[in-house]
């Protein structure tokens, strides 16, 4: 359902480029589709949409005035449009470029005039001013069966979204905190197919790779690991690996930069990333893809949706990919293979039932994880690109599986109120050796050795999510509220094992500059040490209201409650027995924020929210590190043009916050938690201190843009910089054009990322520094569309082909020149 917000105009929105299909295929469609949908998917229900769309056609309308604008596009669409030269005098428009449904394509030329079409029977409309705010009371929230479903980005050909992350249904505008929205149509235009590819494209988010795979990957932000996820809006276990899930079933990624523990409950300062899924249409659509590229890449995806009754009460979806990839480092492959199902089910004309299931499976082999940076005499290694540290036995299997349901009901009084389940497993089995213990010797090659990993596992999550949300009145005027309660429980447990160093095993590796991963494969059956389990607990209970004390001045307050438990017990064989309770209960995260409108285009912000994190480090004394606490504050301005379809944001932030992790120096290691780690201790004072700048969206018709700037440093008590392996400076540019006249159907883009240098202290045999210096990466597409329902677009990444390393933690280079072509055909 849509709202429509006090003082904003909802964003203009682009049709799905699909056609009418024939009863007897829509027939086949609806049979095939309840078959597969429901084996991972139950019921659903949304209010009646709007009219279909007639038949979608292109159109290439200059900017100007919007009277002859609006004639042309009468004659061109076929429809009838009541126009008063009165009421358009004077007013202009920004054009209309690409292919759209009558409906669809009106509403874009109109953006940002102040007139709005009224359907005025079955194919005409009637021109009318958009209805301003009266001074004393908000406009009337219009509301429909879409719900909490705001910020849909498919198939509007916009670089620019909305977010939700407060459940109040925030434009980017009206949100206090810096916000990042990546969309269906850029995860298209640069073949962004997993959420990592999607957040190294995002403002202010860099990220540490050091695998040739995806299973070994580290995002940070502001300084910070992030290790918040959301699907939906609904918070998961950051150890169910979010970040490796396929870009295919998401609509949206929604980036909220700054401590959310609002939204999150347990949350780290850096951000939290929002996966929103595809849902059903009312109408039939699909498409079909298949991609080839270099290093014997190859893809394959399809998308069918539509109505599975003739009532469209009852609709449904599904989405598969398959992946066959090879990779620049020699031996390295991967496969995975995709499935979404979801069901919508208008159960009435007030609530709607949603069910579905998401399964994706990994197989990775002879994944590298790098190679040794230095040799025993102190000098850098500079190995091929092509070098894999892996050994030849290594591979890492991973199957992830989620089930999902939620119940929504829209009262008479514009409440509504919404229940939500998650259920998320994660079964992964991973053998693996790399060659990143100790230092070869640079003549010989003699002196390095494997590091060796076993691991077992079947993380489970379920988590539950009961909110209420709506409008009320207080003092003359309206205001929004919404409150909640959440929880989840995350359990874990297995076999323990040596890892790292195998008793009995020789690990070295004779000569390093002519190993090709044959190693002997080492045997860990019989080896275990023990079993551990872990079981994590939270019980969140939130509310938040969205104050409008005049209508420029909006206020937001909120506050969470939290009780967070975690227990892990290890049972060794020598009949050690280790347990571990750590509670926190009755935790108050609080979070303020306040935004004054300057005008009809800019806002200006400020924000607080509170810091809270348990941590899974442990220190020399093999006990967890206390929980992360801190203070987040942020200032700034932000700008909405074109009605939504042009976004801009400014801030600058501090974060404040005790307790943070950090490598202990003496290098103790410490058996905890199953196969060991290295001991961490804690910081205090930690302050990090930046800018962050954004614009996104459409600068002129056909012309779609994303581009950010952020600086941060990173400082202890006593000044000095920490996490200096992460780059304190990043710049992103993604930007696409759609030519005009005869090359219309040829879209062209290109972009490019940089960031700021790398250093990594006491890394070498002698404590020398590794070092990364600063580097830009150049990216081209170009789109060319055969007709509405066939397309190719070619991606060329790394266009100059630089070399360099991705993670400031171990030799892994980037990916070199690489080229995708895909080629896709929509129903």
């Amino acid at each position: 359902m849509t709202q429509r917000r006090p003082g904003r105009r909802p964003a203009p929105q682009h049709p799905a480029l699909a056609l009418s299909c024939r009863p007897p295929l829509a027939r086949a469609f609806r049979h095939t589709l309840l078959a597969l949908a429901l084996a991972g998917a139950a019921g659903t229900a949304q209010a009646a949409d709007a009219p279909a769309a007639q038949a979608v056609r292109s159109y290439d309308i200059p900017a100007g005035a919007l009277g002859p604008a609006l004639t042309r596009y009468a004659s061109e669409s076929g429809i009838n449009i009541a126009i008063d030269p009165a009421l358009v005098a004077g007013r202009t428009t920004r054009g209309l470029s690409g292919e759209f449904a009558p409906r669809d394509g009106l509403a874009r030329l109109l953006a940002g005039s102040g007139l709005e079409g009224q359907p005025a029977g079955a194919a005409g409309y009637v021109l009318r001013a958009t209805t301003a705010p009266d001074a004393s009371v908000l406009p009337e929230v219009q509301v429909s069966a879409d719900g909490l479903r705001d910020g849909k980005t498919e198939d509007t050909a916009s670089y620019t979204g909305s977010t939700s992350a407060t459940k109040l249904n925030l434009s980017l505008r009206e949100t206090p905190q810096s916000v990042s929205v990546i969309t269906r149509q850029q995860m298209d235009d640069q073949a962004l197919n997993t959420i990592q590819d999607v957040l190294n494209q995002t403002t202010g988010v860099s990220i540490d790779r050091s695998t040739s795979t995806q299973e070994y990957t580290q995002v940070y932000s502001r300084g910070f690991a992030v290790d918040t996820y959301m699907f939906d809006g609904i918070p998961t276990s950051s150890q169910l690996e979010g970040i490796t899930f396929d870009t295919a079933i998401y609509d949206r990624v929604e980036v909220v930069r700054g401590a959310t523990g609002l939204v999150s409950g347990t949350g780290s300062p850096a951000a939290a990333v929002n996966l929103v899924r595809k849902r059903p249409t009312r109408e039939f659509s699909g498409s079909v893809a298949a991609s080839a590229g270099s290093w014997d890449r190859y893809r394959a995806e399809a998308d069918l949706s539509g109505s599975l009754v003739d009532n469209g009460r009852i609709r449904g979806r599904i989405v598969a990919a398959h992946q066959d990839y090879g990779s620049f480092v020699s031996r390295a492959k991967q496969k995975k293979d995709v499935f979404y199902g979801v069901i919508e089910a208008d159960l009435t004309d007030s609530t709607l039932l949603t069910a579905g299931l998401v399964y994706q499976d990994d197989r990775m082999d002879q994944a590298s994880r790098g190679f040794p940076l230095f040799f025993s005499d102190g000098s850098q290694t500079s190995f091929s690109r092509r070098m894999n540290g892996a050994s030849d036995w290594s591979y890492y299997d991973r199957k992830q599986t989620s089930l999902f349901a939620s119940l929504e009901h829209t009262f008479a009084n514009d409440w509504i109120a919404k229940a939500v389940i998650n259920r998320s497993e994660n079964d992964y089995d991973a053998l693996q050796g790399y060659a990143q213990n100790g230092y070869p010797n640079r003549d010989t090659g003699a002196g390095g050795g494997l590091w060796l990993a076993n691991w077992h596992g079947k993380p489970k999550q379920t988590s539950v999510d009961l909110y209420a949300t709506g409008p009320f009145t207080l003092l003359g005027r309206k205001h929004d509220l919404v409150f909640g309660v959440s929880a989840s429980r995350y359990e874990q447990g297995g076999a323990t094992y040596p890892n790292w160093r195998l008793p009995g095993y020789d690990a070295s590796i004779p000569n390093i500059f002519n190993w090709n991963g044959h190693s002997p494969k080492p045997v860990f059956e019989g080896t275990e040490t023990g079993h551990s389990k872990t079981r994590e607990e939270e019980l969140g209970l939130y509310a938040t209201a969205r104050l409008r004390p005049t209508e420029r001045f909006s206020v937001i307050l909120g506050g969470r409650y939290t009780d967070w438990k975690r227990d892990v017990d290890s049972n060794y064989f020598d009949g050690t027995q280790v347990s571990d309770r750590l509670r926190e209960k009755g935790k108050i995260t609080p979070f303020a924020g306040v935004v004054y409108d300057l005008d009809a285009n800019w806002s200006v912000y400020a924000s607080y929210t509170s810091i809270f994190k348990p941590q899974a480090y442990r220190d020399r004394n093999n006990s967890f590190l206390p929980p992360v606490e801190g203070d987040n504050y942020e200032l700034g301005v932000k700008g909405e043009f074109f009605g939504g379809a042009l976004n801009a944001s400014a801030a600058v932030f501090e974060l404040k916050q005790d307790n943070l992790a950090e490598k202990d120096p003496d290098n103790i290691w410490v058996t905890g938690g199953g196969g060991g780690s290295y001991a961490y201790r804690t910081v205090q004072g930690a302050t990090a201190r930046g800018i962050e700048m954004e614009i996104s969206g459409e600068l002129q018709p056909g012309w779609q843009m994303i581009a950010g700037y952020s600086y941060r440093q990173l400082k202890d008590s006593d000044g000095r910089s920490i996490d200096t392996n992460q780059p304190n400076s990043l710049f992103k540019l993604w930007t696409t054009y759609r030519l005009r006249g005869a090359w219309h159907p040829l879209t062209v883009g290109g972009g490019v990322t940089w960031q700021s240098k790398m250093v990594q202290p006491d890394y070498g045999p002698n404590g020398e520094t590794f070092r990364q210096d600063a580097y830009a990466l150049v990216g081209l597409m170009a789109r060319y569309d055969f007709n509405r329902q066939l397309s190719a677009t070619l991606n060329v990444n790394n266009l100059l082909d630089k070399k360099y390393y991705s993670t400031g933690m171990g030799g892994y280079y980037g990916d070199p020149r690489n080229a995708m072509l895909t080629m896709k055909y929509r129903f």
